[in-house]
């Protein structure tokens, strides 16, 4: 009897493993088990699959899908959530047990794909070619489904009930595009995005008229080479709304690094660097303070710079120049040469470490920077000498005969000394003040 009873106990036991009411541990504390084990979930969209947690203390339970919270359960020692995704896509799920003592999380990455077929062609990412050989991109679905196509996020194709569907580019100017599509029926929907690269002509760089924009390559400046110091170059995708870096060596270069953010999808950007021996050829003027270095930044993609936020670059000034220069590290300023003038920005200092300052400020656009500061000028003051009706020579007599004198004769003297300090003061004041006839 009680070996049948083991035995049945063990059978249970695979059974309930089996339907996932058992849950093995998998955190470090042992008293908080999560399921499914595997940190890799794959579904289909429209279909639902359970996540779920238990702990042997009551416990506050908060999910995230994305980093967003889709779910909470307060004092509870079991918690499930049932996701169920139209959208084709590839998701972070997280979950967070407090038990008031500790606090432990696991997280899985969901997959959830299209239950029905689509074929993306081409079939990569990023394509480059000739203005005059516009790629085609096209999608082929196994069911009827809507298909919507976006260039640089504006929609601009629409097709209803459809098993295949193509769209090629017609643009004029060089540069980076962002296209994309969506397809969705009544069994979900998925997108896909691929970024073109669009380069001159054989006649446009014969010419030179590659219109406003810019192929991938680096953009020059057009800096008298004999004046370049250092030259960098970074190259980043640029999504809408994500803060792109790019970031250079610090090697003769007080440049540490600019970030942004942009409203439009513009694909692979390249920011170019140039540290200059002296102000740019194309500068008319000097700025009105010191000059730390002077620099040439670059986008591109130079229709980008009217679709940025957020603009930002850090540079670091040497402690050693701002000393023998007396520069005070308050009038230190980034300055862009704008309109035939130089525009000043505020900046703010945020590190000091290894004889540099960091310092990090805003601009409202790319081309001739110049680093500057202030010295510290030292002003003559103005000394009033108030004769104080006595000498360091007076000798004893003196001080005996003024001794003798009536004590009433203390307060005129008072009063001549008051007098002559505010005679004193009304000139400095005439001095400082002059009244133009």
């Amino acid at each position: 009897m009680k070996n049948d009873f083991i035995s049945g106990s063990f059978r249970f036991f695979q059974f309930a493993i089996f339907l996932g009411l058992i849950l093995l541990p998998a955190s470090a504390a042992g008293s908080i088990a999560f399921f499914p084990l595997v940190a890799e979930v794959s579904t289909h969209t429209g279909e639902s699959i359970s996540f779920s947690v238990s702990s042997v203390n009551s416990s506050d339970v908060t999910w995230l899908l994305d980093d967003v919270v889709v779910q909470k359960d307060l004092s509870c020692i079991s918690s499930v959530y049932v996701a169920s995704i139209n959208e084709a896509e590839t998701y972070n799920l997280t979950v967070i047990v407090d038990d008031g003592t500790d606090i432990l999380s696991n997280e899985w990455c969901l997959e959830v794909i299209p239950d029905f077929d689509v074929i993306f062609s081409p079939g990569f990412g990023l394509v480059s070619s000739r203005l005059d050989r516009e790629p085609e991109f096209s999608v082929n679905v196994s069911e009827g489904s809507d298909v919507l196509w976006y260039l640089d996020d504006e929609l601009i194709n629409n097709r209803t009930d459809v098993n295949d569907s193509s769209y090629t580019p017609s643009v004029s100017e060089t540069g980076n595009y962002s296209i994309k599509v969506h397809v969705s029926n009544d069994n979900g929907s998925v997108w896909n995005q691929w970024y073109w690269i669009a380069t001159a002509t054989p006649s446009q760089i014969i010419s030179g008229s590659s219109s406003g924009g810019s192929s991938s390559g680096s953009v020059s400046s057009g800096e008298d080479y004999s004046n370049v110091k250092a030259k960098y170059a970074s190259m980043q995708v640029v999504n809408k709304g994500a803060v792109t870096k790019f970031s250079f060596p610090k090697e003769q270069n007080p440049i540490d690094y600019l970030e942004f953010k942009s409203t439009v999808n513009a694909g692979y950007i390249k920011t170019t660097l140039e540290v200059l021996n002296n102000r740019s050829s194309s500068v008319s003027e000097n700025p009105n303070d010191a000059v730390y270095c002077y620099s040439n930044i670059i986008l591109s993609n130079t229709v980008l710079e009217s679709k940025l936020d957020d603009t930002r670059i850090v540079f670091h000034v040497d402690q050693d120049w701002m000393d023998e220069n007396n520069i005070d590290v308050e009038s230190v300023r980034l300055n862009l040469y704008s309109n035939s003038d130089w525009k000043s920005f505020p900046v703010k200092v945020i590190n000091e470490n290894d004889g540099n300052v960091s310092f990090v400020s805003t601009t409202t656009g790319f081309g001739s920077f110049a680093i500057t500061g202030k010295a510290n000028e030292t002003l003559e003051e103005d000394i009033v000498v108030v004769d104080m009706g006595g000498s360091a020579s007076s000798d004893n007599s003196d001080r005996k005969s003024y001794d003798s004198e009536n004590k009433d004769n203390s307060g005129s003297e008072t009063e001549d000394t008051l007098a002559s300090v505010l005679r004193s003061m009304k000139e400095l004041f005439i001095k400082r003040n002059p009244v133009n006839n």
